[in-house]
C-alpha cells in the first residue's frame, strides 16, 4: 500500500515537472503576479492622462470645504427654482413669487437636523437679509465639514469661485478651443477655433453654466464662453476644453494659412488631409473604409449629417 502511494506521488511529480517545463517555454513557471506580463504605457498614453497646462492653470478655481467657510460667505442663487432646494417650512411655495435668481444668499452657519435613523445631519443656513433659508446637506454632522463643498450646493454659485476666476483670467490672452460663442443675450453666434482672444469680463452664469467669460477677438468683436467648474475629464465646458494657454497653430507648421483659416471656421475643402479635417470638424462618429483597384477609400460620418469622402487620405467630396 505504501509502495502504491509512492508510485502515484512520483507520477504526480513527473506530470507537474512536465507542465512546468511547458509553461516555462510559453510564459513562466511562476503563478500570480510573477507570471503576469507587465503592461506599460507609451509616452503618448502617459501624456494623455496627465493634467494639461490648462488644467493646472485653472486648478486654483475650486470649491472649498465647509470647514473653511466664514460666516457671510456669499452665494448667488442661479435661478428662481433655487428656492426648491431649501426646507419649505415658512417659505412661499411658488419660486416665481420669491424671485431668488441673481440674489446674494450669505452663509449664516449650520444647525443639526435629526434624521429618520436617529443620526444627525448638517443643515446650512443662508440669508438674503430678510428671510432665512435652510438647506439639508444629508451629510452626518461628523463628516459634513470635510465632505460638503462650496461648488456642490445645487442651484447656487459660490461667489468666491467667480472672483478667483476673474483674478486669474481678466486681461489674459488665450486661444479659443471651441466655436461655441454666445452674445450678450445668451444666443449662439458663429465662433472660431484656435484664434487669440483677450478676456474682458468674468461673471456668474446660469443654472446650467455657472460661470461665463467674455473675450474680445482681434477684430474687436466680443463674445461669451459659457463654462462649468470642474476638471476637463468630467466637464465638457471646463476651462481646459474651451481655451488654450498658447498658440495651438504652432503645433502644425506644415498646414498652410489658407487651410488653417478654414479649420478655425470649422469648414473643409477638397484636398484637405484627414488630420486637417479632424482639426476642423472633430472626430467622426462612424468610419467606413475600403479600397478599389488603385486606391484606398474612406467615408466619414458626423452626427449632424456631414459626410466626408477621402481617396488615398485626401478629401475629394463632402456633404453638409
Amino acid at each position: 500500500m505504501k509502495r502504491a502511494i509512492k508510485i502515484i506521488s512520483l507520477k504526480t511529480l513527473l506530470v507537474a515537472l512536465s507542465t512546468c517545463f511547458w509553461l516555462l517555454n510559453a510564459t513562466s513557471c511562476f503563478t500570480g503576479v510573477e507570471g503576469t506580463k507587465k503592461i506599460t504605457l507609451s509616452k503618448d498614453d502617459k501624456k494623455a492622462i496627465q493634467p494639461s497646462a490648462e488644467d493646472e492653470f485653472f486648478k486654483p478655481v475650486a470649491g472649498k470645504a465647509l470647514s473653511m467657510w466664514q460666516i457671510g460667505r456669499p452665494f448667488i442663487a442661479a435661478d428662481n427654482k433655487t428656492l426648491l432646494i431649501f426646507e419649505q417650512q415658512g417659505l412661499p411655495l411658488n419660486p416665481d413669487e420669491v424671485k431668488l435668481a441673481g440674489k446674494i444668499l450669505s452663509f449664516k452657519g449650520t444647525e443639526p437636523r435629526l434624521a429618520p435613523d436617529g443620526s444627525q445631519t448638517t443643515v446650512l443656513l443662508f440669508s438674503d437679509g430678510n428671510s432665512t433659508y435652510r438647506y439639508n446637506t444629508g451629510k452626518n454632522i461628523k463628516i459634513a465639514p470635510d465632505e460638503v463643498k462650496s461648488d456642490q450646493i445645487p442651484m447656487m454659485i459660490d461667489e468666491a469661485m467667480i472672483n478667483s476666476a476673474r483674478e486669474l483670467l481678466l486681461g489674459k490672452q488665450l486661444w479659443t478651443r471651441s466655436p461655441l460663442w454666445y452674445d450678450d443675450d445668451g444666443n449662439r453666434i458663429p465662433g472660431w477655433k484656435f484664434v487669440p482672444v483677450t478676456v474682458t469680463a468674468v461673471e456668474a452664469g446660469s443654472l446650467v453654466f455657472p460661470i461665463k467669460v467674455q473675450f474680445q477677438a482681434g477684430d474687436g468683436s466680443k463674445a461669451w464662453a459659457l463654462m462649468n467648474f470642474g476638471n476637463s475629464g468630467t466637464e465638457s465646458r471646463a476651462f481646459a476644453n474651451l481655451f488654450y494657454l498658447s498658440d495651438f497653430r504652432k503645433n502644425f507648421p506644415a498646414i498652410t494659412d489658407e487651410v488653417w483659416k478654414l479649420i478655425c471656421a470649422g469648414k473643409v475643402a477638397n484636398g484637405m488631409s484627414k488630420l486637417e479635417c479632424k482639426l476642423s470638424l472633430g472626430n467622426p462618429s462612424e468610419v467606413d473604409a475600403g479600397h478599389d483597384y488603385s486606391q484606398t477609400l474612406d467615408l466619414w460620418h458626423y452626427p449632424d449629417g456631414t459626410v466626408l469622402w477621402f481617396e488615398d487620405g485626401l478629401l475629394t467630396r463632402f456633404r453638409h
